[in-house]
């Protein structure tokens, strides 16, 4: 097909890539590229002798139009019939990109919603932003940098492989899963990045034995620890049944938070996909009061979305929807007209700008000081709640199906929650060489 300008205009954006070639300049080829992006670039395509075929970027459309495009695209022809590097020649009419502007450009164009499920584009936006664009103020992490080449002001033919390996090691002597994903969400985007003509240099070449080991994260509260937690994230004024103010300021607590935490151990919800987006309208009180999830980690697999609640996760919703009736201090209360109001667990940051996220998220602050609190000094992630409900719902059952069924995963997965604790073990064995009270007499045998 034959390229105009006003042709490419009236070009769509639809629900996949389009590669559009231009005839009579060979090679020269029109991305349009799938909603939301608005995206439409020019590349030059070949087949290097012997090697499967690439794009060249040439430019956008929107900076060259279609006559500019066909002239750069003739250059890079009778380059590469000279015998010339066609990249050079791209980078004499653009000049090539910071790997930390590329990045940026990406979140826009290739990490969408469309593309990846919300949970995968936040874990490569944390994960990159954090150690490439630098973006933490964590004072662990932040001393890592001094160790690290600021590799986001750099061209992105200029990162060596050696670089992106002592990343890896340096994260890896902090957090070994943040290191595998560093190089594998790096190793992608320079992935798409080359089939897109952007550059030709892949640094994030780590051989899998190199790699660190995975351990799973599976720590749990012990049955003491619970109760003291418990006492802490949960209080309520026993004539009003509504919380209980003065504790939560007595330790400058966030009330909102702590009732989050509660949750989560009653109920086992993940926190960002599943217990922080909880609304109303998916709470169905009743004689078997459920909750109905639009989504989980895992329903695409299994298509579980309703699930049961016991007293206690119950207890904690109710004393919410208590607290928040006719009551404009509490912190669960929002008007109708505010996107708050539809949310058990809202926020009081948002505003709709800045902070456009109407429900809680981020409950780490709180989860340390609770741990301080109860005289918990290991370190303990707060997904450990999920395990500790998995744990505790298993030692009192026995039965795995429940397990299972409670969290929404498979009876294999559930089976890595048949953990043992030294007072199991003391237990049994009491129990197995267990003296009786009065010890039957032993005859003598002549």
């Amino acid at each position: 097909m034959k390229l105009t300008d006003s042709y490419i205009k009236k070009l769509k954006h639809l629900d996949k890539d389009q590669w559009i070639s231009h005839d009579g300049v060979t090679g020269l080829v029109l991305g349009v590229y799938k909603y939301p992006s608005t995206s439409k670039t020019f590349f030059y395509q070949y087949r290097p002798k012997g090697k499967n075929s690439v794009r060249i970027k040439i430019g956008s459309y929107e900076e060259l139009g279609i006559q500019r495009a066909i002239k750069r695209a003739q250059k890079i022809s009778n380059d590469i019939f000279e015998g010339k590097d066609p990249y050079q020649t791209r980078q004499k009419f653009i000049g090539e990109a910071t790997l930390g502007e590329q990045l940026k450009e990406s979140y826009k164009s290739i990490l969408t919603t469309t593309r990846y499920s919300a949970s995968t584009v936040q874990g490569i936006k944390s994960i990159l932003g954090t150690y490439v664009l630098r973006k933490t103020n964590n004072p662990e992490i932040r001393a890592l940098f001094n160790q690290l080449d600021n590799i986001q002001h750099q061209k992105l033919s200029t990162i060596s492989n050696n670089q992106i390996i002592k990343f890896h090691q340096i994260i890896g002597s902090r957090t070994p899963r943040q290191a595998n994903s560093f190089v594998e969400y790096l190793r992608m985007l320079f992935n798409i990045w080359i089939e897109r003509g952007i550059t030709n240099n892949q640094p994030c070449k780590i051989k899998k034995r190199d790699k660190f080991e995975e351990k799973e994260y599976l720590d749990f509260l012990r049955p003491d620890e619970i109760r003291r937690v418990e006492n802490i994230i949960f209080q309520k004024d026993q004539k009003t049944g509504r919380f209980l103010q003065s504790h939560y300021l007595k330790h400058k607590l966030s009330l909102v938070a702590c009732a989050l935490i509660a949750y989560q151990l009653y109920s086992s919800r993940r926190t960002r996909s599943e217990a922080s987006k909880l609304k109303w309208d998916q709470v169905i009180f009743g004689e078997e009061p459920i909750i109905k999830l639009e989504k989980t980690k895992t329903s695409k697999r299994n298509n579980i979305l309703e699930f049961a609640m016991g007293d206690e996760e119950l207890d904690v919703i109710r004393t919410i929807q208590r607290d928040r009736t006719n009551n404009p201090k509490s912190k669960f209360y929002y008007p109708p007209e505010d996107k708050r109001f539809d949310y058990v667990f809202p926020s009081a940051a948002y505003d709709g700008k800045n902070r456009k996220t109407p429900y809680l998220v981020d409950v780490d602050k709180t989860w340390k000081k609770v741990l301080g609190l109860a005289g918990i000094k290991r370190h303990l992630k707060h997904y450990a709640l999920r395990h500790t409900h998995a744990t505790q719902l298993l030692r009192s059952t026995g039965n795995l199906k429940l397990v299972a069924d409670t969290l929404g995963i498979t009876i294999k997965q559930a089976s890595k929650y048949a953990k043992t604790m030294h007072s199991d073990v003391i237990e049994g064995k009491n129990k197995a060489f267990k003296k009786d009270a009065a010890p039957a007499k032993l005859k003598e045998i002549i």
